[in-house]
C-alpha cells in the first residue's frame, strides 16, 4: 500500500515535469527539430559545400610562372617547353587549369607576393654525387587557399612529367620501362565484410555524436528542473507539498531521462536515415561499389539503444547533481561547462585505435559506452563486458540520484546565498574581509589555471623546457593567490595554513610511504592497458629534462609542484569545496580534480589516489605543510630515479619492475596497507577540526 502511494506520488511528480517540459519550446526544439532537422541539414550541407569547393577548386584558374634560367636543358631529358605544355595541358587525367605567364625570373617572388601568380617553378641544374640533375622548387603561400591549392595541382603534374621522363630515359637504354619501374604489383584484399567495414567507420564517430546529444538533451530540462525552480521561486511550494525529496527527485529524474532518452533516440534515429540515404545514393552511382545487408545491424542497434538509454540515465542524474549547485540558469551554465568538457574528452576514446576494451575500461563511465558502440558495431558481441557496463551505468545512475536527495535535504545548499555567487566579478569595495572562497569562484579559478596550463604552459615548456615547467607553476600559484587577495579572503583559512604537530608528520611520511607502494601496483596494471600514454609521459618528461642537473630537476619537479599544486588544490578548492559540500563528497572531487589537472589516463588514476589522500591529511590536520610534505616526498623519488637509477635500483630494487609476481604484489601490498593504516592512526589522534 506503502509502495503504490510512493509511485503515485512519483507519477504525479514525473508528469507535472514532463508538462512543463513540453510545454516548453526550447525543450521540444532541443528534443525535435535538433535531431531531426538541424543534424541532417548540417551533414547534407556540408557534404554539399565540400563537394562544391571541390568542384570549384577543380575548375578554377590559377595562374603559374616556370623560371629554368639556370636548367639545363637536356640533362636527364629535361625540356623547358615541354614542361611547359605539360603543365598547360587541361585534357589529361587530371584536368588541372594552370595557366602559364611569363616573367621575370627576377619578379617572380615579388609576383607570388603580390599574388599577382599564385606560384612557380623554379628549376636549376645542381651538381650530385650522381652526376647533374635539375632540381624543382614550387614556390607558394602556404596562408592562401589558391596558392596552395596551385602548388598541389603542380605537384601532381610534376609527378607524372617525372614519371614520363624515367620511362624516355629507360626506352633510350633499351631497357623496358614498365618491368623496371614497377618490377612488382602490389594489391590488398580486404578480408572484412563490407558490413563491418560501414560499422568500423560508424563506430568511430558515432559514439561522440550520441554521447553529445545526450548530455545536450539532459542539459536543459536538468537545468529547468532544479535552477530553473529556484529561480522561479516554485522549489519552495513542491517542498511544501506531501511529497518526501526522494519521491520528488526521482520524478525529476525520470522527466530529464525522458528527455535526454528521447533526444538520443531521435539522434540515432536521424543519423540511421542519412546513413541509409547516403549509401542508396552510393548504390544509385555504382551497383558494385559497396553491398550491405541493413538487417545484419539491428541485433548491433538494438544493444546500442539499450546502452544508451542505461548511459542517459546516468548523465541526467550526473547533470542533476551539478545543476542543482546553481541559484539560476546563468550559474547553471557556468557550472555545466567544465562536465561537457570532461565528458567530451572521455568520448573520443573511440577514435584512439587498437584499445583493448577490457572488464576495467567497461566500469569506466563514459570511456565505457563510447567503446562498446565501437565494439558492437563491428559485430564484436561480448555479453559479458555489455552486461558490465549496462550494469555500472545503472548503479553510478543510483549513486548520484542518492547523492542528489543528499542534496535536497540540505536547507542551505537549496535555500542558502553564501557560497554560492562569483565574487571574483564583485566590486573589491563592496567585499569584507575573512572566510574563504565560495565554490563559484574555486571553479572559475580552477577553470583559469588549467586554460593558462594548457594554452600557456604548453607554450613556455616547449621554449624553456624544465625551467617553462616553474613558469606553469607560478601560473598555478599565481591564480588563487591574486583571486584571493582580490576577494579579501582569509589567507590561513583558505590555504590550510596551520602549523602541523610532530605526530602528525611522522603520520604523513607513514601514510605517503603506503599510498605510494600502493600506486606502483596501480601503475603497473594501468601500464599493461594504457603502454602508450605511459610512453608518451616519460617521452615529455625526458625531453624537459635533458641537459639539466639533480638540483634543479629537484627543485622544479619536487618542491615548486608541492608549494604551488597544493595551495591551489589542497588549499583554495578544497576550502570552498569543503564549505559548500559534504566532506566525503569534498574530498572525492578534489582529488578526482587533481587527477585530471595531470592530463593522463593513467595519472588520472594514481594522482587521483594520491589527491584524495592529501585532501583527507588536510581536512583531519587543517595543515597544508604536511601535504606539501608528501607531494615533495612523492615527487622527489622519481628525481632521484632519473638521476641514479643504478643506486635506487640497488637499494629498492622493486621501483623497477615491469610485473610483479603473485607473491611480490601480495607483500607490497601488505607493506603498503600497513604504513597508509599506521599513518592514517597517527593522523586521527586528535578530535576534528572545529567539532
Amino acid at each position: 500500500m506503502r509502495t503504490s502511494v510512493k509511485m503515485t506520488k512519483i507519477r504525479a511528480i514525473y508528469k507535472k515535469e514532463m508538462m512543463d517540459l513540453i510545454r516548453d519550446k526550447k525543450t521540444l526544439i532541443l528534443m525535435l527539430v535538433v535531431p531531426l532537422v538541424i543534424y541532417p541539414l548540417i551533414m547534407m550541407g556540408s557534404l554539399l559545400m565540400g563537394s562544391a569547393i571541390a568542384s570549384s577548386l577543380q575548375s578554377d584558374e590559377y595562374q603559374i610562372t616556370v623560371v629554368d634560367d639556370k636548367a639545363q636543358k637536356g640533362v636527364n631529358g629535361y625540356d623547358g617547353d615541354a614542361l611547359r605544355a605539360l603543365l598547360a595541358d587541361t585534357e589529361d587525367d587530371l584536368e588541372y587549369h594552370l595557366i602559364i605567364k611569363e616573367i621575370s625570373p627576377e619578379s617572380c617572388k615579388e609576383a607570388l607576393s603580390t599574388e599577382e601568380i599564385d606560384a612557380y617553378i623554379e628549376v636549376e641544374m645542381q651538381k650530385t654525387k650522381d652526376g647533374r640533375k635539375n632540381v624543382f622548387t614550387i614556390h607558394y603561400l602556404s596562408s592562401k587557399t589558391t596558392s596552395s591549392t596551385a602548388a598541389n595541382m603542380i605537384e601532381d603534374k610534376l609527378e607524372y612529367y617525372r614519371e614520363q621522363l624515367s620511362r624516355q630515359l629507360l626506352t633510350e637504354l633499351g631497357l623496358e620501362p614498365e618491368l623496371l619501374m614497377k618490377p612488382v604489383t602490389i594489391s590488398r584484399s580486404d578480408s572484412s565484410a563490407n558490413e563491418e567495414r560501414v560499422g568500423s567507420i560508424l563506430g568511430t564517430i558515432l559514439p561522440f555524436l550520441m554521447i553529445s546529444s545526450i548530455l545536450l538533451g539532459a542539459f536543459y530540462p536538468a537545468v529547468d528542473t532544479t535552477a530553473g525552480e529556484k529561480e522561479r521561486g516554485t522549489l519552495e511550494t513542491l517542498l511544501t507539498l506531501p511529497v518526501g525529496n526522494d519521491e520528488l527527485i526521482i520524478g525529476k529524474f525520470l522527466a530529464v531521462s525522458t528527455v535526454a532518452v528521447a533526444s538520443a533516440v531521435l539522434n540515432l534515429v536521424s543519423m540511421l536515415f542519412m546513413s541509409i540515404y547516403f549509401y542508396a545514393v552510393m548504390q544509385s552511382d555504382d551497383a558494385q561499389t559497396l553491398q550491405v545487408e541493413l538487417t545484419d545491424f539491428i541485433p548491433a542497434l538494438l544493444i546500442v539503444v539499450l546502452c544508451t538509454i542505461a548511459f542517459a540515465l546516468f548523465i541526467s542524474a550526473v547533470t542533476m547533481c551539478v545543476t542543482t549547485f546553481a541559484k539560476s540558469f546563468k550559474e547553471a551554465n557556468n557550472y555545466a561547462t567544465p562536465l561537457m568538457l570532461v565528458v567530451m574528452f572521455a568520448s573520443f576514446v573511440a577514435f584512439v585505435p587498437n584499445i583493448e576494451f577490457t572488464a576495467m575500461l567497461a566500469a569506466v563511465p563514459i570511456v565505457n559506452i563510447s567503446i562498446l558502440i565501437s565494439d558492437i558495431l563491428v559485430f564484436e558481441y561480448n555479453f559479458s563486458i555489455i552486461m558490465i557496463v549496462l550494469v555500472t551505468n545503472m548503479v553510478y545512475a543510483a549513486l548520484a540520484i542518492l547523492l542528489l536527495i543528499r542534496l535536497y535535504n540540505s536547507e542551505d545548499l537549496m535555500f542558502g546565498e553564501e557560497g554560492t555567487s562569483i565574487q571574483i566579478f564583485a566590486g573589491r569595495g563592496t567585499l569584507k574581509y575573512g572566510g574563504v572562497p565560495t565554490l563559484s569562484d574555486a571553479v572559475l579559478v580552477l577553470a583559469t589555471a588549467l586554460l593558462l596550463l594548457l594554452y600557456v604552459g604548453t607554450i613556455v615548456q616547449a621554449r624553456f623546457l624544465l625551467w617553462g615547467l616553474l613558469i606553469t607553476q607560478l601560473f598555478i600559484i599565481g591564480v588563487p593567490l591574486l583571486a584571493s587577495w582580490y576577494t579579501k579572503k582569509d589567507m590561513k583559512e583558505t590555504f590550510s595554513l596551520h602549523a602541523p604537530k610532530p605526530v602528525w608528520v611522522l603520520g604523513a611520511v607513514f601514510a605517503e610511504i603506503g599510498c605510494y607502494l600502493i600506486v606502483i601496483l596501480l601503475s603497473t596494471l594501468l601500464s599493461s592497458l594504457f603502454e602508450q600514454d605511459v610512453q608518451a609521459v616519460n617521452d615529455t618528461m625526458n625531453y624537459i629534462l635533458d641537459g639539466s642537473n639533480f638540483a634543479q630537476a629537484l627543485l622544479i619537479i619536487a618542491l615548486a609542484p608541492a608549494v604551488c599544486e597544493e595551495a591551489l588544490f589542497r588549499g583554495y578548492f578544497l576550502a570552498a569545496a569543503k564549505k559548500r559540500l559534504r566532506p566525503a563528497a569534498a574530498i572525492l572531487i578534489s582529488g578526482a580534480v587533481f587527477g585530471i589537472y595531470h592530463l593522463s589516463v593513467v595519472k588520472f588514476f594514481t594522482t587521483g589516489l594520491l589527491g584524495i589522500l592529501f585532501c583527507y591529511v588536510v581536512y583531519r590536520t587543517g595543515s597544508i605543510f604536511l601535504t606539501a610534505l608528501m607531494h615533495f616526498l612523492n615527487n622527489a623519488v622519481a628525481v632521484v630515479v632519473m638521476f641514479y637509477p643504478e643506486t635506487m635500483e640497488q637499494m629498492l630494487p622493486f621501483l623497477f619492475g615491469e610485473s610483479y609476481s603473485a607473491a611480490s604484489m601480495g607483500v607490497i601490498a601488505l607493506a603498503g596497507s600497513v604504513c597508509l593504516a599506521g599513518g592514517l592512526w597517527l593522523l586521527n589522534l586528535k578530535p576534528l577540526r572545529g567539532k
